[in-house]
C-alpha cells in the first residue's frame, strides 16, 4: 500500500472512530451549588427556594437583607434564618464563624426548621453531595436533615460540635419538579441558643452516556474489517 493509500485510510478510521465516540460521550452536567448559587434577588432563586419547614409544610422567607455576609432570607421575627457567605473570608457574627462556600441555617425557637429546598427541574439521577457542621464554639446542638418531597428521609444526623463535619453522599432518581430539602432544626436539648448550622455542598444532575446508534457501529465495524483484509492481503503477497 502507498504512503497516500495508508494515509486516506487511517484518516478514514479516525474519522469513524470520532463519530462513534461522539455519540457515546456523556454530554455536559448540571452543577447546582447549595452556597455558590445563593441570591438575595428572588426566592425561589432558580432550582433554590430558601425558608422554613414546619413538619412537611415548607414556607418560603419573604424578607431578605444585605447587612450580613453574602445576605439572608427569614422571616419577620428574625428566625428561621438562612444566611450565605461567598464573600472569600470567614464572616464573624454574634457568636458564630462562617467559613467562606457555607450557609448558615438557624431554627427558631419553636424548633421550625430553617430549610434549604431544592426543586428539581428535569427527570434524572442527581448526587448530592457536601457537609453538615456546627459554627458556633458554644458548641451547636442541632438535627440535621435531608428530605425527599418533605417527607422521605435521605439522611439524618445530629450535631453537637463545632467545626466538626458531618459529611452526606447520595445518589437520588428524581423527577421533574421533585424536592430535596436540606433541614435544622433545634436539636435533642430544645433549645434554638448557639444553633447555627453551616451548609455547603452541590447537586449535580448525572450525564447520562448514550448507547451508540447502530448505523455508527456499522461503519465502526465496517472500517475495521476493511483494515484487516487490506492487511491480509498485502500478507499474502509474495516478494519479487
Amino acid at each position: 500500500m502507498n504512503s497516500f493509500k495508508r494515509i486516506a485510510l487511517r484518516a478514514s478510521l479516525v474519522a469513524l472512530m470520532a463519530a462513534a465516540m461522539g455519540t457515546c460521550l456523556p454530554v455536559n452536567a448540571s452543577v447546582y451549588d447549595i452556597a455558590g448559587d445563593f441570591s438575595i434577588a428572588s426566592n425561589p432563586n432558580g432550582a433554590w427556594t430558601y425558608g422554613s419547614l414546619s413538619g412537611s409544610t415548607f414556607t418560603p422567607f419573604t424578607v431578605s437583607s444585605a447587612s450580613i455576609g453574602s445576605g439572608f432570607w427569614t422571616t419577620s421575627s428574625g428566625y428561621p434564618v438562612v444566611v450565605a457567605n461567598n464573600t472569600g473570608a470567614a464572616v464573624l457574627y454574634s457568636s458564630w464563624n462562617l467559613p467562606t462556600d457555607m450557609l448558615n441555617l438557624h431554627p427558631s425557637s419553636t424548633g421550625i426548621a430553617s430549610d434549604v429546598r431544592f426543586t428539581a427541574p428535569s427527570t434524572g439521577m442527581y448526587s448530592i453531595g457536601g457537609l453538615f457542621e456546627g459554627v458556633d464554639p458554644h458548641p451547636t446542638s442541632t438535627d440535621v436533615h435531608i428530605l425527599l418531597n418533605g417527607s422521605s428521609s435521605l439522611f439524618s444526623d445530629n450535631i453537637g460540635s463545632y467545626d466538626v463535619p458531618s459529611t452526606f453522599s447520595l445518589l437520588e432518581s428524581l423527577s421533574s419538579g421533585d424536592t430535596i430539602d436540606f433541614a435544622v432544626g433545634y436539636g435533642v436539648d430544645g433549645s434554638y441558643v448557639y444553633d447555627s448550622t453551616g451548609l455547603s455542598g452541590s447537586i449535580t444532575q448525572e450525564s447520562l452516556t448514550p448507547i451508540p446508534e447502530p448505523a455508527t457501529l456499522f461503519l465502526m465495524g465496517t472500517g475495521l474489517a476493511a483494515i484487516g483484509l487490506r492487511r491480509r492481503r498485502k500478507s499474502g503477497q509474495i516478494s519479487s
